[in-house]
């Protein structure tokens, strides 16, 4: 019984395998899966890198209206101090 499942198996491999519109087609099927993953996992990497950005200025935000001064949030957030005075002057 598990000899004809082989020789079956087989048989489908050789087919597929003499098939040259098959085997595109499958080619096509598998790049497009590769596509479709790496697109997903390059939205997901976006949208992570905008909600990191976005928690980020809020909590240069929360501190700018805590009355810390630029040079102590450059201190605590490694942001550079050019880039808090820009935030700074965006939301007077």
């Amino acid at each position: 019984m598990q000899d004809s499942k082989i020789k079956d198996a087989l048989d489908a491999s050789d087919r597929f395998m003499d098939d040259l519109d098959e085997r595109l087609a499958y080619v096509n099927r598998e790049m497009a899966m590769m596509d479709y993953k790496s697109d997903t996992e390059g939205y997901y990497m976006d949208g992570f890198a905008e909600g990191k950005a976005d928690e980020r200025y809020n909590i240069i935000m929360n501190m700018i209206e805590n009355g810390i001064d630029d040079e102590t949030i450059n201190k605590l957030t490694k942001i550079s101090v050019e880039e808090i005075k820009e935030i700074r002057k965006n939301n007077k």
